[in-house]
């Protein structure tokens, strides 16, 4: 570590988060990398503790949370769902399913009395920034007084990994589809949410669709389901299907056995919602360590990285290529997994992103820099530990 404190490691340090900054801040147009851009625009190596490892596959079914499958149900078989768990006594009701715009006016009316009588019923709906204000899209909304959005980030083609609890415009608060069902089921659990103070909060997976009881709506309806399963209960109603090819209502979450090129999404939006609500009611959040802390750490490891490189490359400069790109590759893979691990096992998410980069391009860096040092030498005698002969 002779090289630590060297003036040139520091400014070979500060050069490589420069050129970075160059590439976030000027728009280069360069169409040649487009396809590589595409594919790593939604690439998260953390979410691999999910893909590869797994870790939610171990968790046991949640016994707070039922969902009712509606499949292509009418609005009229809809309105004797919500009827029947009204009957069981069900600590809440989430019905996630976007009614724009009226149909029948019989079936819309039966629909309109069944919410308009049950008083624990979430109805959904979707946030729309237009140029005159914020627009919800929920035909029922008149008949409920609790209502939650369904937004996503990055539901525009991107997995979702993070939701917001709560959107405030214009001195409203509007709640999100899952902070709404948590305040009818556990004000407790609700307070907390709101006390974290997050504007944006990153999903914890636990389980997949099969780690929820999930019943169909025409054996609920014939009694074929015991009373026992709803009482007391949360109970979702939504689109809940198996079927690989049926993306209706389908998302890309970190679940997806792809990990990198997701084709087909993998979760449908009420067991997303689950997974929200399970993570809220069992206070299971995933930690974040500050933005500046993720660059800070970012900056000290490439510093440190160079240090070794640079030592490397003034006194053994044979196999400098070779054992740099050795040891950029062999970091790289750590870094990852160090990211994987503290995400499973402390529930924390460390950004190594920037890191992972700074690593990447920082020997191509340390060319230029040395460039640049010598030519500093010969115009103005500035002292650098590279030969002007190397």
């Amino acid at each position: 570590m002779g090289y630590l404190f060297k003036r040139d490691t520091l400014f070979a340090t500060i050069s490589v988060f420069l050129v970075m900054g160059l590439f976030v801040f000027i728009p280069f147009n360069l169409h040649f990398l487009d396809p590589i851009k595409l594919a790593l625009t939604d690439l998260d190596f953390n979410d691999l503790s999910y893909s590869a490892l797994k870790s939610h596959g171990s968790n046991a079914v949640d016994d707070k949370i039922v969902i009712v499958n509606i499949g292509k149900a009418g609005r009229d078989t809809i309105a004797a769902v919500i009827n029947k768990l009204h009957d069981g006594n069900t600590k809440a009701i989430g019905l996630d399913v976007l009614f724009l715009s009226p149909k029948d006016s019989a079936t819309d009316q039966l629909l309109a009395t069944a919410i308009k009588g049950t008083d624990n019923i979430v109805l959904s709906d979707k946030l729309d920034w237009e140029k005159d204000g914020l627009h919800h899209a929920g035909y029922f909304a008149p008949y409920s007084s609790h209502i939650g959005y369904v937004n996503f980030i990055g539901e525009e083609g991107g997995s979702i990994r993070q939701f917001s609890p709560f959107e405030t415009w214009k001195d409203t608060v509007n709640k999100s589809f899952a902070a709404a069902v948590v305040q009818l089921a556990d004000g407790v659990q609700y307070k907390r949410l709101q006390k974290r103070g997050n504007d944006v909060e990153r999903i914890n997976y636990t389980r997949q669709a099969q780690q929820y009881l999930t019943v169909d709506y025409s054996d609920l309806l014939n009694n074929r389901v015991e009373p026992a399963v709803v009482y007391n209960k949360i109970v979702l109603i939504g689109i809940v299907n198996n079927d690989a090819s049926d993306i209706e209502d389908k998302h890309f979450t970190p679940l997806n056995e792809k990990f990198a090129g997701k084709s087909i999404p993998d979760m449908n939006g009420v067991i997303l919602h689950a997974n929200i609500i399970s993570m809220i009611l069992e206070n299971n959040y995933i930690k974040h360590i500050p933005f500046w802390i993720n660059w800070l750490l970012a900056f000290v490891l490439c510093w440190l990285f160079l240090a070794v490189v640079i030592r490397y490359y003034l006194q053994n400069n044979y196999w400098f290529h070779l054992v740099a790109k050795v040891l950029q590759l062999i970091i790289d893979i750590l870094f990852i997994f160090i990211g994987i691990f503290v995400r499973k096992y402390f529930s924390l998410h460390l950004d190594l992103a920037s890191t992972l980069v700074a690593i990447v391009i920082s020997v191509d860096v340390l060319y230029f820099y040395e460039g640049f040092a010598k030519w500093l030498h010969k115009e103005f005698y500035y002292k650098t530990i590279f030969k002007t002969t190397h």
